[in-house]
Parts: C-alpha cells; structure tokens; sequence
C-alpha cells in the first residue's frame, strides 16, 4: 500500500493530510504561527516556522498512522501562499525574516518601477500579476536600497515554494503558477523576465529552478527524511498557489470549471484552455496541465458578516451572535426582494471600478439585524455572479460551481450563491481542499496515479450539491439588474 501527503502551507499555518493510495484519509494536523507586524504595512515571518510546522504535522500525522506508513509514503506536493519572499546565505539559512505577500512597504520602488520599466500594466502582462507594493520584484529592489549589506550577502531569492523545496530535496524550485505571483518570471514565456532582472539588480543564478506543477523536483534528503520520519525513496512534486490546489481538489479539472473560495476573502478562480490578459484578473498556469486560470479576490466576503455580527448586530455587547441563530434566522427574512441591497468594499461596478466602501441601500424602519445578515450573505453572492461575467470561460450549466472554505457551513449562504448565480453548487465535505488538491499532485507525480485526473477520482471527497430554486434563480435574475444599476452609482459616488 502507498500513502500520500498533501500539505498546505498558509499565511497563518501549515495543514497536512495523508491519504491511502485509495483514496483513505488517515490523518490531519495543523501547527499555526504568527505575522510579525514592526511597522505599519510591514508584514513579516520566521520561514524556520514553515518548516517546522511541516516536520511536526508530518510527524503527527504518521505516528497516528502507524509505523509502517512512513516507509511507504510514495509522494508529497504542495499547496503554497504565494508571493512572500525569503532571502537565504549560502548554506540556504534565512537572512531576516520572510516578507509576506501583503507587506506594503515597497511604494517607492513600486514609482522607480513606473520610471524605469513601465506603466502598471506591464508588470501584468509579463506575470499576470498587477503591479503593487510588495511581492519579490519590489521587495528584492527594497533589499537592494535599504538593506544592501544584506542583499550582498543574500545568496539565493527565495519564495516559499523554493524554501521548503530546498529543505525537502536539496532543490530550490519554483511552480510557474507561484512564479507568477513572485512576479519574477515572466508567466507566459515560462522564464525570467530580462526586464525584470535588470530592475532587480540580479541575474537568475539568484533565483530558484522553475518547473511546472506536478513535476519531480526530487527524492527527499536523508536529513529531511529522518525529520519527516519518511523515506528516501519518496519524492517531492512541486506543488501550486493555494487557489489553485483548493481548486484541483474540488475537482475543478476542465474549462470552465469556477471555484469561489470563501472565507474572510472570496476568491473566484476559473480554468480555461487559453489565457486572458484583456481582462485585467489575475493570470497563472493552473494546476492542470494545458490550462490556465484567472483569480479574482472579493477581500471583503466574509469580513462583512463577521464584522457586522461582531460590532452591529448585538442585543448584548458582551454576548455576540451565533453562526447558527443568524442561518436559522436570515433563512426566512427577504432583503433584496424587499429593496434591501448590500454592496460589499472593494466591490466592482461595471468595468471593473471599485467603490471602495461597504453600503447598504434601501434601509427602512422594517429592517432589522437579521434582514440586515441576509442582504450581507446576498451582496457578497450579487458581487461573484458579477465578477464571474468577466471570466473567459463559464461553467457548465450541469456540472456548476464548486464552493470551498468558511461559507460551505452555511447552508443558507451556499443556497443563496445557487439561486443568485443559477448554477447548482458544489460542496465538499473535506474542509481542507487545499491539501487534498495537493495529495492529488504527490500521487500523480509520484506515478501512484497515471494522471491529475485518475488521483482525483481515487482521492475524490464526498460531496453534495444545491441546485438553484427556479422561482427565486428568476426573481434573482431581475433583481441583479437593479443591484447592478445601484453598483454604478455607488462608483460615482465615492469617485472611483
């Protein structure tokens, strides 16, 4: 019997799944740890805790397993946050602490990048990324200015997809879909960018190898072996951005497969057999091979609900409102058919412009807290059926929409995504897809699967399907028109 790990490292932990070659799952563990935050915009962490948290969830989950499983664990892959930036010395130590994806402290470089190189879009033609302020093209050039003791020093400019590879194998490498996000390679071309190079100030001998999602980047070190309490003989196949494994465990495997991942963010990620860099979402080799993917993120989802339940909807400021109270509740109030709307911030009008501030619309004495929830879980679902429409593909009327994350333990949410957007939803009972997608990998680069597909139907996880309720998909239809009229004039509104 072969097993496989799937491991999910995160922004704030690292997840670790193992599976049969059947399809079992025999283990689960999970080991957080903490953003460092020195300075307003600054977001950093200790990449020695990536590791770590590997070792211990690996260890946990073989020890439960048995003794014999460790010895037969045919392949690891990897689900990966993506864009967070780690500088090593010659013996792959880090420098400092790791800058993670969503440190800001680049504005400058981000206007030498504008001077030098080009207007914002053609960081995004290169990596399908937008340019921002931070990720590794401007965090590298940020070393360079303010640190530069410490970029002589730096030896290799790692992500963590090149991190743990390294520790794992002895190997630094890179998938293209984490590649992208780094924003040091040039996605389309499936190399290193010249012009973003230069800017950098460094050749590629200082970035890690580039290989594609599924590839054997290598056998684990016997120091890493003894670690992980595994075997020589197993391989590492180099793994993909977190969206995209979630999205690969979910069984999104064809064009117009959509995934909406929910939690504090939403994040609508769609396949396709063809790129699209006309439409301004983000771009990435996707998991599969011959396909690419577009992300697009709704940072306020989730946030929404949980701030509202937390400091609004209070009949006592000591005492907050349940998960459950608020599903059973909501279930029979009417928001938008009732003329209550709720646009979510960071939302998108018509042609993708931003209102940047949260509104409700069509409040009046009637209106409660409850009617209040409803119209939060209906604007964040208005808001994914809008974004989808910029998406190139679109998913198969039958087969539907997958849905992951914090709101799949919400029936009412999921049923209101289905009616809004007039697609059935899928949803899996395995919380964490991420590893799954990841698992999946391991055993179709490990040769335990021919391929993506034959791993995905052996590891598949139960799941159960909310079709859309005609009447209300048609009364959604209608009222969509009208949400998307408000959307217009909220853009006006705050100027974007």
């Amino acid at each position: 019997m072969k097993y496989l790990l799937g491991i999910d490292v995160g922004t704030t932990g690292t997840k670790t799944l193992l599976f049969s070659e059947k399809g079992e799952l025999l283990g689960h563990a999970y080991q957080g740890y903490d953003l460092i935050t020195p300075q307003v915009g600054w977001s950093e962490q200790k990449a020695t805790d990536w590791w770590d948290a590997i070792v211990k969830t690996v260890n946990e989950v073989i020890a439960a397993a048995g003794k014999d499983v460790g010895k037969n664990v045919a392949g690891i892959s990897l689900s990966l946050q993506g864009g967070t930036f780690v500088p090593v010395d010659k013996d792959f130590h880090p420098l400092t602490n790791a800058r993670v994806w969503n440190d800001h402290r680049c504005t400058e470089e981000r206007e030498e990048f504008l001077k030098e190189v080009g207007e914002a879009p053609l960081m995004y033609q290169k990596t399908g990324w937008g340019l921002g302020k931070g990720l590794l093209a401007l965090e590298i050039r940020w070393m360079k200015k303010h640190e530069n003791d410490l970029f002589n020093k730096t030896h290799m400019f790692l992500s963590v997809p090149s991190y743990v590879s390294y520790q794992m194998t002895g190997i630094p490498a890179c998938d293209f879909s984490d590649a992208g996000i780094d924003q040091t390679g040039n996605v389309r071309e499936e190399k290193y960018d010249a012009d973003l190079l230069k800017f950098m100030g460094i050749d590629e001998s200082r970035l890690p190898k580039l290989v594609h999602t599924g590839e054997v980047i290598g056998h684990l070190t016997k120091e890493a072996a003894e670690k992980l309490s595994l075997s020589t003989d197993c391989v590492l196949a180099a793994g993909a951005h977190d969206q995209y494994a979630v999205a690969l465990g979910a069984g999104a495997l064809d064009s117009g497969d959509i995934l909406i991942g929910s939690g504090t963010c939403w994040v609508v990620t769609a396949l396709a057999d063809e790129a699209n860099f006309e439409s301004g979402i983000a771009q990435s080799k996707s998991a599969v091979p011959g396909l690419w993917g577009s992300c697009w993120s709704l940072s306020s989802g989730g946030v929404c609900l949980d701030w509202f339940r937390k400091n609004v909807a209070l009949a006592d400021p000591e005492v907050k409102i349940g998960y459950d109270e608020i599903n059973n509740i909501a279930a029979e109030r009417k928001a938008a058919e009732n003329g209550l709307f709720f646009y979510p911030f960071s939302g998108y009008a018509s042609g993708r412009r931003g209102f940047g501030k949260g509104s409700f619309i069509g409040l009046d004495l009637s209106h409660d807290r409850f009617d209040m929830m409803r119209a939060i879980m209906e604007g964040v679902a208005f808001q994914i059926k809008n974004m989808m429409g910029y998406f190139k593909a679109q998913p198969d009327p039958q087969d539907g929409l997958r849905i992951a994350g914090g709101a799949t333990k919400s029936q009412l949410w999921c049923q209101i995504v289905a009616d809004i957007t007039g697609y059935p939803v899928r949803i899996p009972e395995v919380a964490d897809m991420a590893c799954v997608g990841a698992a999946v990998i391991a055993g179709a680069g490990s040769g335990v699967f021919k391929d993506l597909r034959e791993g995905y139907k052996a590891l598949a996880v139960k799941e159960h399907v909310l079709m859309p309720d005609p009447e209300k998909k048609e009364m959604y239809a209608k009222l969509f028109e009208e949400y998307q009229k408000n959307a217009e004039l909220l853009a006006q509104i705050y100027g974007m």
